[in-house]
């Protein structure tokens, strides 16, 4: 495997890795990293030859075998074939059986599904997050005499926001 590693290395310019799966980098080499969010203005540097990647917004890096494994989610072998496969470089006669490539398949359907759930769940939590703080301001007592008799909806609003503000942080890696 290591042998098919450096000969992919040494074969397939990065640039050509990138274009071919649909990333162009800019005359400078950057792109927008996919592995990251909030990258407006490219990040990724992606470097003539066999020197690889770079992304400054993430520290993500590498080779392209790297950038293949972490595109598509593989390990290095499946990277390595990945590779092999794309460019048509014949370098090995491996080729994963259709149940591997089945497998591989349910995995990456699973893991796309799983953190489309995660999501969902955090959107929903971060619309209630929203109704709560709207009923929260638009319900607080204005003065001492009126937090005496504060509207229920107030009183559930102070009880559920630290709550919720607790899991958004636990879940959007604060």
């Amino acid at each position: 495997m290591n042998d098919l590693a450096g000969e992919i290395k040494r074969t397939l310019p990065a640039w050509d890795v990138f274009e071919h799966y649909g990333f162009r980098p800019n005359r400078s080499g950057f792109i927008q990293c996919p592995f990251h969010q909030g990258d407006r203005h490219g990040s990724l540097k992606v470097y003539d030859g066999d020197r690889g990647w770079h992304c400054f917004g993430c520290g993500a890096g590498g080779s392209v075998i790297d950038f293949v494994m972490r595109l598509f989610d593989l390990d290095f072998k499946g990277a390595c074939l990945r590779l092999n496969e794309d460019f048509h470089l014949g370098l090995s006669s491996q080729r994963p059986t259709r149940a591997e490539l089945s497998a591989l398949v349910r995995a990456r359907r699973e893991a796309e599904a799983k953190k489309e759930a995660e999501a969902k769940e955090i959107r929903k939590k971060c619309e209630e997050h929203r109704y709560w703080w709207d009923i929260k301001k638009n319900f607080e007592p204005k003065t001492p005499e009126e937090l005496s008799v504060a509207h229920p909806l107030y009183v559930e609003a102070c009880k559920r926001l630290p709550r919720l503000e607790e899991w958004l942080d636990q879940h959007m890696g604060r």
